[in-house]
């Protein structure tokens, strides 16, 4: 597995309310199958397309096993890759997808609210904004080195003021499949 520099998460993670200059979406991926050890990769976008794209093409997820995936995100996932997603869960039936994002893409965008309505509204996704406790479980498995997690300044209210604009855009409070 490929660690993320604490710099680099603390500058792709952090949820801002204005996150000038952070211009890649980082993907950070937990596979659980039947509840066995986990396995964990990192994603981000680039040449081959945005992290999620690129995720994608990399899950086998073949046979009767269950899936159990978790992605924290720097970004949620925009118009783009939202139908991606959902074909790529609805497809898999032996998939449940729980989405973790930090900051909301453009969510001012009627296209990109389109789709976090449409993945909210998926039996087997989750879609939640990310709090300390995700950034704390994401920082562990997948940066792990220092002192730990030390939260930034107004990390809880900006979780908040995300939360409010996810439950404003979705109509429903965010939920977990798993």
């Amino acid at each position: 597995m490929v660690k993320i520099s604490f710099d680099d998460f603390t500058f792709q993670f952090e949820n801002l309310q204005y996150a000038e200059g952070r211009n890649e979406t980082w993907l950070c991926q937990i596979v659980s199958v039947n509840g066995g050890e986990p396995d964990l990769q990192v994603f981000k976008n680039g040449y081959s397309g945005h992290a999620e794209e690129t995720c994608l093409r990399n899950s086998a997820t073949q046979g009767a096993d269950q899936y159990e995936i978790t992605w924290f995100m720097s970004w949620s996932p925009c118009e783009r890759c939202t139908p991606q997603i959902i074909t790529f869960v609805e497809q898999q039936r032996n998939v449940k997808l729980n989405i973790f994002v930090s900051r909301l893409f453009r969510y001012d965008s009627e296209p990109h609210r389109q789709g976090l309505r449409a993945l909210s509204q998926q039996e087997r996704i989750g879609l939640k904004v990310m709090t300390l406790k995700e950034f704390q479980e994401c920082f562990d498995r997948f940066v792990g080195e220092g002192n730990g997690f030390q939260d930034w300044k107004d990390l809880a209210g900006n979780s908040a003021i995300y939360t409010e604009k996810l439950n404003e855009i979705t109509g429903a409070d965010p939920r977990l499949v798993f």
